[in-house]
Parts: structure tokens; C-alpha cells; sequence
């Protein structure tokens, strides 16, 4: 299958604003959505063209942008550092044991479990990777490099911070940009007509394209190299055929997939996988039983500049969303059918992208890609300024840790009825005492939570009481917190200003997060149960 390759390096700061973060924040997804590169190529060809908007009663030019069975426009993710293939978003599917730390060195087990399940399952944790790729004969796990910079908004006419009439509230207003940082390299895929695919290069030729948001404050500049592949792939299979029955049909999501029920309303139920599949290209495939579905949902919208207005919220499920169906075939031909247009709504823009019979092994191997080596020399800090910097990265590492905290708190969520607020109490008092010891302490919260030193009835609350997601027991949660304070901190953060100065997580920072972690979540639970 010919198609069109878009490298897309990013010489500032990408701004592909999600529905991620507070009302004060923009955050960016973690890969820049084929939406956006649509955008882009529209805006080259109004200006190859000379138009001032497009026609769209054009049927050319419905075809080259807004019909799915024509062209679609694929996510620009993250480009392995390697051999420079185009990564794919981790399966939903993949465990890893909850102590198993993965390195860029030594490979680490995981465990597809939508292969093989076993009595263990309890013991595994699901992979929180973004994206992956296969090399050497391991996995390679990659997570997109970040940037947070903190804006004040200002009076585009005065140049400065100033009170609006409609916002009184709104002079020195500040704001957060989380945005995928520079000296990184997506690629991006358009897959269209054979007829059309020198069109695109001319209009791709230029190397320089702005994308994303806020692009006057010093974002959204990228670079773009294009190359046509007669023989293209999404993907690399990961194990042989002869690894899995051929009655045997995995299915992957690598994107975002909008589905609708039978009423024509978006939906994230992995149900409809099925139907949309037989619509697709004429199958009859059963519906899937629910032990075979590892799913998430998420929410898509967008923004219309036509309209000047945001598009309607609706649900999806995520990419990396693995269904199982058994003794269910699929000819050659409807395969190949399913991996060039796709399932769902919104195909033109990337959604609705299938693997089939991809991941083929019950276990593999993973490592984390090597750590680049800076092609640059970073500035040296004066010795005076040495001091004020540490502190800076400091505190940079330590609004990466609350965000990391605030994170994990959503997903520790206690069934608090079993549990009574004095205990609760109790436990946040001791946590607060071990916080401000110097340096930040665990002996306390040990002492307490020790068998011995509980009471019966104290002992027995804290073991029934589970946590809402993973139905993982409180007291068991809290003895694993002590034994390893980092082991909830999957990717631990660092900021690096210069060769002199570096922020990591030591061992006293990590105590004092867990620390407050176990506070956090003692808190809302209190909450809650007063409610």
C-alpha cells in the first residue's frame, strides 16, 4: 500500500491542547493528532491555490480532505530513536509485575493477557507507557518529553497585564502550557489516492510548517521531510504466525476509535467493535465475551475555525484498546481492507486505526530506549548563581511530583464505608507527624499500621476497606507504599539545567511525596464518607 511519510522535527514547543488539566492549564496530547496535520496541508493548498476558503460542493476537494474512503491523515507519534520507525501506542492488554522495574538496559517480562491469563493476574500491573515499538528483538517503551511554562495574559494592545471590561477579575490572570517539548521527531502518515500522492509532495515541500496552538508566543514551529513508500505497513508483527491460531483474532486499536449505537449515539463500548468491523468489510464476527476486552474510554472533541467554535465532547474508546474473538476468521482480503480505511467515524483525521493479530506472544521482553546523548554542550551556571538555579530545578521537580501526585490520587479512590473518619484521622496524623520530621520519615506510619499495635476492629477496617478501581486492599496498598516509596512513581521525574545543576528523586523526596500521597488519600476518603 503506497503512502505519503510526514517527519515532522519540532524546533519549539507543540501545543495539541486536550481536555486534560485545570481551566487554567492547556495540556497536550501526547502525540500530534492527524487533525492538525489536515489543518496544515488545507492552509498549504489555500495558499498554493490562492483561494480564501475552500469549496466545499468541490467533489476533488472533498475527496482530498474530508472523504475517509479517499485520504486519511494519520497521528504524528513519536519516532524511535533507532531505526527511526514510527511508534504505536502500547496495548492495553500488556501487564507487567508490580515490582518489576523496566530500564533501558536489562530487558523486563511482560504479559499479554489477552493471550494467555493465569492465577497470578492479581500480581500484575498494567503498563503505563505511552507508545512502543519493536527492535533487536525487545520492546522498546517511549513516553513523549514534556514542557510546562507558565504565561501571564496580558492586553494585546497595551503589551501588558490590564483589567478587561467584561473580566474584572482578569488582570495578571496566570496560565499553565504543558506542551510536547523540542529536539523531537513524529511522523506522521497521509494515506491517498495513488493519483494524488505527487499533489501532496508539492504541497509538503516546504520544510518549514507551524501546527498547534499559541504559535505568536513561540510555538508550534516544526520542520517536515516527506518520502513516499510504495510498500507501506502500520505495523510489525510481534512474534510469527505460527504463535497463534489462525481461529484466533486480536484486535488493536492504534487510535482513538469513535463508534455508534444502534440509536446513532457516540458510545465507548467495546461491544460495537464487532458490528463496526462486519460493516466494514462484510464479516460476521460474534460478539466478544467480556474476559477478551481490555478497554479505556476517553473523551475526543476539536475546534472548527470555519465556525470560529469548539466541536461537541464526545466519548471514544482509547487507543491501545485489545478484543479478543474466538473462532473467527477473517479472508486475507478483508484484513487488508480493515487496516488501509479503518472502523468508526472520523477516519479522515486519523481515528478508528486497527491492528490485527499484531502482539502473537504470550510474554515478552521490554527496555527503555537509550537515553540521547545531548547534541549540544549546555550552558555553564556562574558559581554565584549555582545556589539560586539548584533551587529552581528543585522546584520544578517538585511541581512534576504534585502533578504525578494529583494524578494518582484520581486513581485511588476508597470505598470508605468499611472504614471509620478516626481512623482515618489517626493515619493522617501520623503521616503529618513523619512529613514534618527532618528529614521526612516512614517509621511512623510503620509503628502504627504494625499488626500488633492495632486493635482488632482498627485492623480488620483497613483490610476490608478496597480501593473503587482496582479493588486492591487499603492496608496491603499502604504496606507496599512503606517497603518501596518510589514503586508509585512509574517514571521518575528529573530536571536537568545545566551540567552542574540536576534534580532527581532521592530517597527523602520520595518519603516525603509518599508521605503525602497517604494523606491525600486518607483525606478523601474522610470526605466522601462524610458526604
Amino acid at each position: 500500500m503506497p503512502a505519503i511519510l510526514v517527519t515532522i522535527k519540532a524546533l519549539q514547543p507543540i501545543l495539541a491542547t486536550s481536555f486534560q488539566g485545570d481551566p487554567n492549564s492547556d495540556v497536550s496530547y501526547d502525540y500530534i493528532p492527524g487533525s492538525m496535520i489536515r489543518g496544515a496541508v488545507i492552509g498549504r493548498y489555500l495558499q498554493h491555490q490562492e483561494l480564501g476558503e475552500l469549496d466545499l460542493t468541490d467533489l476533488e476537494t472533498q475527496k482530498l480532505f474530508f472523504q475517509p474512503n479517499h485520504t486519511r491523515y494519520l497521528n504524528a507519534h513519536l519516532v524511535s530513536q533507532k531505526e527511526r520507525h514510527r511508534t504505536l501506542p502500547v496495548p492495553r492488554s500488556w501487564y507487567k509485575l508490580k515490582d518489576a522495574e523496566i530500564t533501558e538496559n536489562a530487558g523486563t517480562n511482560i504479559y499479554d493477557l489477552s493471550l494467555e491469563q493465569d492465577d497470578q493476574q492479581e500480581s500484575l500491573k498494567v503498563i503505563r507507557d505511552g507508545f512502543c515499538v519493536f527492535e533487536d528483538g525487545f520492546v522498546r517503551l517511549y513516553t513523549p518529553e514534556r514542557r510546562i511554562n507558565i504565561h501571564n495574559s496580558r492586553d494585546r494592545r497595551k503589551g501588558r497585564s490590564s483589567k478587561r471590561e467584561d473580566q474584572p477579575s482578569s488582570e495578571g490572570a496566570i496560565f499553565r502550557y504543558d506542551a510536547l517539548d523540542t529536539r523531537q521527531t513524529f511522523q506522521s502518515v497521509i494515506l491517498c489516492e495513488e493519483r494524488n500522492i505527487e499533489f501532496f509532495k508539492q504541497l509538503l515541500s516546504q520544510p518549514d510548517l507551524w501546527l498547534g496552538g499559541s504559535r505568536s508566543a513561540g510555538y508550534g514551529h516544526t520542520q517536515i521531510f516527506c518520502k513516499i513508500q510504495d510498500s507501506w505497513h502500520e505495523f510489525q508483527a510481534l512474534g510469527d504466525k505460527e504463535d497463534i491460531d489462525a481461529e484466533h483474532l486480536t484486535i488493536t486499536l492504534l487510535s482513538d476509535t469513535l463508534l455508534r449505537d444502534v440509536n446513532g449515539q457516540p458510545t465507548a463500548n467495546p461491544s460495537l467493535i464487532a458490528a463496526a468491523i462486519n460493516t466494514a468489510c462484510g464479516s460476521d464476527l460474534p460478539m466478544p465475551e467480556s474476559k477478551h476486552i481490555f478497554s479505556s474510554q476517553t473523551y475526543i472533541g476539536g475546534f472548527n475555525r470555519k465556525w470560529g467554535l469548539p466541536l461537541p465532547q464526545v466519548p471514544a474508546l482509547a487507543a491501545g484498546t485489545v478484543v479478543v474473538f474466538e473462532n473467527a476468521p477473517l479472508t486475507e482480503e478483508q484484513m487488508q481492507q480493515l487496516h488501509w480505511q479503518g472502523i468508526g467515524d472520523r477516519r479522515n483525521e486519523g481515528f478508528g486505526r486497527v491492528a490485527i493479530n499484531w502482539h502473537r506472544r504470550a510474554i515478552l521482553q521490554v527496555k527503555k530506549p537509550p537515553k540521547p546523548q545531548a547534541s549540544h554542550q549546555q550552558p555553564s551556571i556562574s558559581s554565584p548563581s549555582l545556589p539560586l538555579a539548584q533551587r529552581m530545578a528543585t522546584q520544578l521537580l517538585r511541581q512534576k511530583l504534585d502533578q504525578l501526585l494529583k494524578t494518582e490520587l484520581d486513581r485511588r479512590k476508597l470505598e470508605a464505608r468499611n472504614i471509620s473518619n478516626s481512623q482515618l484521622s489517626r493515619l493522617q496524623l501520623i503521616a503529618r507527624r513523619g512529613l514534618s520530621s527532618e528529614p521526612a520519615s516512614l517509621q511512623d506510619v510503620s509503628e502504627f499500621l504494625n499488626r500488633d499495635n492495632l486493635t482488632k476492629t482498627a485492623l480488620e477496617q483497613f483490610q476490608k476497606t478496597r480501593f473503587k478501581q482496582t479493588n486492591e486492599p487499603f492496608y496491603s496498598w499502604l504496606q507496599d507504599r512503606l517497603k518501596n516509596p518510589r514503586s508509585w512513581i512509574a517514571q521518575p521525574p528529573e530536571v536537568q539545567l545545566s551540567t552542574e545543576v540536576k534534580a532527581t528523586v532521592d530517597d527523602s523526596l520520595a518519603t516525603e511525596y509518599t508521605l503525602k500521597l497517604i494523606m491525600a488519600v486518607a483525606k478523601q476518603a474522610a470526605k466522601e464518607n462524610q458526604q
